[in-house]
């Protein structure tokens, strides 16, 4: 089987690319080729299978991908179809099931299961073919404002920095709907979609019970709303459920036709384009492509609830895999329509979780592309456990403070003292603080699945994956949570005393980071990141506690 692979240097994670082409060179039946500036993917994918190649995989995004597909059918080409991932969103492979690691996405070059999956041809305001999915409205307009500086520098999370103009003025569109050449339905809506997978705009689960092979799309509306209902559609929409919201509109159809009353921009594969109508026709089973071993024609359904307490049973819903950045950008858009109608106290809380996040994704965006990489290896050279002993005992103390152990003895004994103390409230904070921490610890660390440094001990101080540190992911959540509440104490008391507990608990939260540093299992930005998401989630936990002080008809907080 002879592989041709286009290569487009202008996507959005071409730096990825070292490490690929050298294990592309290693395999005599792969051809590299690279796409200059002025060159087409589609020509150039028809092309490669006149030359004799069997697969042509696309090392790009989606643009690249839809415009390679869009070659391949016209042309009535039977080649095979493989994505590498280096694009920004990559959201037609996760419904194949590709890696979005494009090394380990090469491996399925000679181990991937071919498919024949449906494509569309669209028409109207824009021509070609469609592989994933289009996005109107609101999503358009999202995607019209990301550039190519925001993708290269934001990464995934580009998107999210796109859709803080849009939510600012929530747009609204009049449009007139035909399935399969029906009855015409008119609807005032925020966002539309029309997908043959799953995910668009970087993991977001636009249609989670897509079906590419099932010669059907789907179309789901998204109707225009007050800001509360939006948000609580955005939060589904993280969730991976927003289908059976009462504001959603969900259809399956052969042919889709939209009219909308005012032009309406459109993202088709991730390619930019406006107009009053477009069309959308599926061409079944159109498209070989390769697989990997979890491709799922329908996603496995959560089984239905069943409980006494909570009534009728709860009906089953799709479990999509949303990476990190998706579910960021699913809470931040909840909170960013919220944010007009909330308290200025909570109004700056939402400030500081967003600062958060925005600067965690920086951090990693830069320690995936390694532009960190130097200064990591100089601060790790300037401290070695084994040349200042000194400091070792220390340095243990505090690592065991900040592990699952140290971290449930503190646990225990704060919920003692809340108990005692009928301070129920913290108590379920700080729950909220420690779960939430597990539940970032488990989802950052394999979405990343960065090795740790080389290790000083035999046998070592820890395992896993390191980016980010879950140290300090427990040391700032538990610790900076307790900061702010003895601060806040101290403040309402007057008491200096109150005060110098707090500085206490943020010494032992950053504490905690350097040990890990100190002995060597984490890099200076493993900690980092841990503290930034870590501090994301204590401020939205504190801004959660004081709305619930602070609503009609609650209690004052004991003292």
């Amino acid at each position: 089987m002879k592989v041709c692979v286009l290569f487009n240097p202008r996507s959005g994670s071409a730096g990825q690319m070292g490490v690929l082409r050298t294990i592309l060179a290693a395999d005599p039946g792969v051809t590299l080729r690279e796409l200059r500036p002025d060159d087409d993917a589609g020509r150039a994918a028809v092309q490669a299978v006149r030359d004799g190649f069997d697969v042509i995989a696309v090392a790009g995004g989606d643009g690249t991908v839809r415009a390679a597909a869009t070659g391949l059918l016209a042309g009535r080409c039977r080649a095979t179809l493989a994505v590498l991932p280096l694009g920004t969103g990559n959201d037609f492979c996760r419904t194949l099931a590709v890696p979005l690691d494009p090394v380990s996405a090469a491996g399925l070059l000679r181990t991937g299961t071919v498919r024949a999956v449906d494509a569309a041809r669209v028409g109207g305001g824009a021509t070609g073919y469609m592989v994933n999915a289009a996005t109107g409205g609101f999503s358009g307009r999202v995607a019209a404002g990301v550039t190519a500086e925001w993708k290269e520098f934001w990464g995934p999370l580009a998107y999210l920095r796109g859709a803080v103009g849009p939510i600012a003025d929530l747009p609204r569109f009049r449009i007139t709907l035909r399935l399969d050449g029906g009855p015409a339905e008119q609807f005032d809506v925020l966002n539309v979609v029309v997908a043959n997978a799953r995910t668009a705009g970087g993991g977001l689960p636009v249609a989670p019970t897509a079906n590419p092979e099932d010669g059907r799309l789907d179309v789901v509306l998204v109707r225009a709303g007050d800001v509360l209902d939006l948000s609580v559609i955005a939060a589904r929409l993280m969730h991976g459920d927003y289908l059976a919201d009462e504001n959603v509109v969900h259809r399956l159809a052969r042919t889709v036709e939209i009219e909308s009353d005012s032009p309406i921009p459109f993202s088709i594969d991730g390619e930019l384009t406006e107009g009053s109508r477009f069309t959308f026709g599926v061409v079944p089973g159109a498209l070989r492509v390769l697989t990997g071993p979890d491709y799922q024609l329908v996603p496995v359904l959560e089984p239905a609830v069943e409980d006494d307490e909570l009534g009728p049973a709860i009906e089953p819903r799709p479990v999509v895999g949303i990476g990190i950045g998706p579910r960021v950008f699913g809470l931040l858009v909840g909170m960013l329509l919220l944010v007009k109608g909330i308290s200025r106290v909570s109004a700056v809380g939402f400030g500081l979780i967003a600062g958060a996040i925005l600067a965690f994704a920086w951090l990693a965006h830069g320690v995936m592309g390694e532009q960190w990489a130097d200064w990591n290896e100089s601060i790790r050279a300037a401290h070695n456990p084994w040349t200042e002993p000194g400091l070792r005992p220390l340095a243990l103390a505090l690592t065991w403070i900040g592990g699952a152990a140290g971290t449930v003895v503190v646990m225990a004994g704060l919920m003692a003292m809340f108990f005692a103390r009928k301070r129920y409230l913290d108590a379920a904070t700080l729950v909220a603080v420690y779960v939430g921490i597990l539940v970032l610890e488990a989802v950052l660390k394999p979405t990343f699945a960065l090795v740790r440094p080389p290790t000083y001990y035999d046998p070592p101080l820890a395992g896993g994956f390191s980016f980010p540190s879950g140290h300090a992911l427990r040391g700032v959540g538990v610790f900076g949570f307790l900061a702010a509440l003895v601060a806040a104490h101290g403040y309402r008391r007057g008491q200096l005393v109150w005060w110098a507990v707090a500085v206490g608990c943020v010494l032992v939260a950053a504490g905690i980071c350097w040990s890990r540093v100190y002995l060597g299992v984490h890099w200076p930005t493993d900690v980092i990141a841990g503290g930034l998401a870590s501090g994301a989630w204590v401020t939205a936990c504190l801004v959660a506690r004081h709305y619930a002080m602070t609503r009609p008809g609650a209690s004052p907080p004991a003292c």
